[in-house]
């Protein structure tokens, strides 16, 4: 069983697209835009000891129910040659959660895999080794596949997905995944 997290604005672009054609009966879909969540700011560092004062929202409930699934699949799209800022969003407030629970991080670093989607490897090489940047001095190898559009002739609006070789790709990191 899989949570998939769509971290693009536009829940039907490309990045919710790639969702629903990877999403199996049994899997969950979120899609990140429509949580209640507040960026960190304006506090005193609350998460390094002990709660972030905006635990409430979403994220830390998120982050709890990654422990429910097999695997997590992050769907992460490339604005302005960054990861979108919904994802860095997440990413930033995962410091209150791994505090408390620094037991389990390993586990759950285990089960996380990334798909980014994005223009140009040439025009923007950091962007997928931003997305490794979880499995750095870690036993995790090949948790992260970029979906680059440039080879295809794709443009932003254009459907990836209507290329062949990017539905084999999904389709064989999916396998992958699910043997490990």
């Amino acid at each position: 069983m899989n949570l998939i997290i769509n971290f693009s604005a536009r829940e039907k672009g490309n990045c919710g697209k790639i969702a629903e054609f990877i999403k199996k009966k049994e899997d969950t879909v979120v899609h990140y835009k429509n949580l209640y969540t507040h960026r960190c700011s304006d506090c005193e560092y609350e998460c390094m000891q002990g709660k972030c004062k905006y635990r409430a929202d979403d994220v830390y409930t998120l982050y709890e129910s990654f422990l429910k699934y097999d695997r997590v699949i992050m769907i992460v799209p490339m604005y302005s040659g960054n990861p979108s800022s919904l994802y860095f969003s997440f990413n930033e407030r995962c410091q209150d959660f791994f505090m408390e629970n620094k037991e389990i991080y390993d586990g759950m670093l285990r089960k996380i895999f990334l798909i980014g989607v994005y223009g140009s490897r040439l025009e923007t090489p950091d962007f997928v080794p931003c997305l490794e940047k979880w499995f750095v001095d870690t036993p995790y190898k090949n948790h992260v596949l970029g979906i680059e559009r440039r080879p295809y002739k794709q443009k932003m609006k254009d459907c990836i997905l209507d290329v062949e070789e990017v539905r084999k790709k999904l389709r064989n990191f999916m396998k992958r995944i699910e043997e490990k």
